[in-house]
């Protein structure tokens, strides 16, 4: 007898290719090749229907409903809703299709493809942007005590990226958590005079809930940078900047956010210089007295 689901797995099904991994080794041999194609691209669930299904693993549509019943499934349909939701989370597995349609095109007219798809995300990101949204946010960093950033994953890229541009023009900026240590030995001291900015591109962990919603009860206003697909975590950020990342191959496309980025750190740059600030100056004479540069 199987033990009861506890809410937690409720929360978070089997995802398909592990349905099929647990029974593989009991499968009869026609299921297995059906297995088989789905593995190879679990993907195409979400755009074939059953009978194309069947087809491609050289099954009956009967078999192939059969197979996904014994899978717990209660029909196609809900086996298709997963694989569409996986691929809208951003799963590698269920997205490595995307590109394949380019396998049999020119690699001049691939490369050219991905330029106006890259072109296209970045026009649509600066669209997408609110110049009210912009500038509160660009005060907001230039002024705060302290500015703390969190990113997990890919999106540990772009949190390093607004790190490496802030510490060059203001001081008290840190990314978190440092390797050893853990989020809370950090966000204890936070108040409303610092700010947040949380890089939450789709995949995101649980960590980042969790992190915004500590931050929100203690009143830290939060600057959220994402995906279209915000998410939870937008709920308690004051404010959201949304970028378009739809790839045009298997990964998702980086340029409108590194984009963005780099316009919110140089407006920040700018309002501090306005102000008389002199840190950028001190860091220069201190990188000559060092000999950090050559």
């Amino acid at each position: 007898m199987s033990k009861p689901q506890t809410k937690q797995q409720k929360r978070a099904p089997q995802s398909i290719e592990s349905r099929i991994a647990e029974c593989y080794d009991e499968l009869s041999e026609i299921d297995q090749r059906l297995a088989d194609v789905i593995l190879s691209a679990p993907g195409q669930l979400a755009m074939q229907t059953a009978t194309e299904l069947a087809a491609t693993a050289q099954v009956s549509k009967a078999t192939a409903t059969r197979f996904f019943q014994k899978l717990g499934y209660t029909s196609y349909d809900d086996v298709r809703a997963i694989a569409r939701a996986a691929q809208v989370g951003g799963s590698p597995l269920y997205l490595q299709n995307r590109g394949r349609k380019n396998a049999s095109t020119k690699l001049d007219d691939v490369i050219q493809a991905h330029l106006q798809h890259e072109v296209e995300n970045l026009a649509n990101t600066y669209r997408s942007l609110d110049t009210r949204v912009l500038s509160e946010v660009v005060e907001a960093v230039a002024h705060a005590r302290r500015v703390v950033i969190i990113g997990y994953r890919h999106s540990h890229t772009v949190a390093t990226m607004i790190r490496r541009e802030l510490i060059q023009v203001r001081s008290d900026v840190m990314l978190l958590p440092a390797p050893g240590d853990t989020m809370g030995e950090y966000l204890g001291d936070l108040t409303a005079t610092d700010v947040a900015i949380i890089v939450g591109l789709r995949r995101r962990v649980p960590a980042v809930g969790l992190a915004a919603v500590s931050l929100a009860e203690a009143g830290v206003p939060i600057v959220y940078m994402s995906d279209v697909i915000a998410g939870k975590p937008a709920r308690l950020a004051r404010w959201v900047i949304r970028c378009h990342t739809d790839g045009l191959m298997l990964f998702d496309s980086n340029v409108g956010m590194t984009a963005a980025v780099n316009l919110i750190c140089s407006l920040v740059a700018e309002r501090l210089l306005e102000g008389g600030s002199n840190h950028l100056q001190r860091v220069e004479i201190l990188h000559e007295s060092l000999r950090e540069f050559e």
